[in-house]
């Protein structure tokens, strides 16, 4: 996840440079990565698959925030699309919750009434598909199945549903993030810089928090990195072969660095967030 978050974006960062450029437009990218995301707690469905359990529930949010804004001030756009993502080590080439893990489908497949644990959160409950809504729900939230046995590595998105086989509509994240940028209404979820609905509000929030507060430690593990925070701005500048998380700790190879959320070692804290913002070449992006 740290690879994907930091060293992952910059790639894609830099193949997309010279197609944004041909059309006028400039990416800038903020990455950072924070292992865990925040805990939430829910009523209970129950979860077909997971009936008992903790009541009410409690899990993470997700583990990662894509943001992808496009702004141009001269023609007044300013447009956000935005998903939660749940990644997990494909096995056998497919999705395989187990046990507990049936709780955090639970949660972004019917997207009951929630409310963050950490008090760095507005104590508000959210409703991530109550009407009237901004966007889309069904496309709150996806699993990115990873699998490592492939050359090269593969990361598809899969939309969750309620019923088995409680996956579907899989698609590569280059794609996926592809569709986002044209405004593929299938693929993330439309949102509004401060509004005022749950989704906007809680998209701007993790952001906020995520920003604010980054979580560091030193490593015990063999990733690589003295430090699990990094930032990724203005890609424009960067070179093919560095390494991703250049300002806030850097990134870097060595180690194994897909990790599934459950990983005990780390502390609770800010959602892991992509911010990408698409603006005019002649247009100063924002900070």
């Amino acid at each position: 996840m740290r690879t994907m978050t930091l060293d992952g974006f910059d790639e894609i960062a830099l193949a997309w440079d010279p197609i944004l450029k041909n059309h006028g437009y400039r990416i800038h990218l903020n990455s950072v990565f924070c292992h865990s995301a925040p805990q939430v707690t829910f009523k209970e469905i129950p979860h077909p698959n997971y009936q008992n359990g903790k009541k009410p529930r409690q899990c993470e949010l997700a583990d990662l925030l894509i943001v992808m804004d496009h702004v141009n001030r001269r023609d007044n756009i300013d447009d956000r699309r935005a998903v939660l993502v749940q990644a997990k080590m494909l096995k056998g080439g497919v999705l395989k919750p187990t046990g507990q893990q049936w709780v955090q489908h639970e949660l972004l497949a019917w997207l009951p009434e929630f409310t963050f644990i950490d008090s760095s959160y507005n104590p508000r409950s959210r409703k991530l598909n109550q009407a009237p809504s901004v966007g889309r729900p069904a496309y709150t939230a996806e699993y990115g199945g990873i699998d490592l046995n492939t050359s090269p590595p593969k990361w598809q998105h899969e939309l969750t549903q309620k019923i088995a086989p409680w996956f579907y509509s899989p698609i590569s994240l280059s794609d996926y993030l592809a569709a986002m940028a044209t405004g593929d209404s299938s693929c993330s979820r439309e949102a509004v810089r401060g509004g005022a609905d749950d989704w906007s509000f809680t998209v701007d929030e993790l952001l906020r928090v995520t920003a604010a507060r980054p979580i560091s430690k030193k490593i015990s593990l063999p990733r690589g990195n003295s430090n699990v925070v990094g930032f990724i701005a203005d890609t424009s500048s960067l070179t093919p072969g560095g390494g991703g998380g250049g300002g806030g700790g850097g990134g870097g190879g060595g180690g194994q660095d897909y990790f599934d959320s459950d990983t005990p070692e780390w502390p609770d804290g800010p959602i892991s967030t992509v911010h990408l913002t698409l603006t005019s070449i002649d247009d100063t992006p924002e900070k």
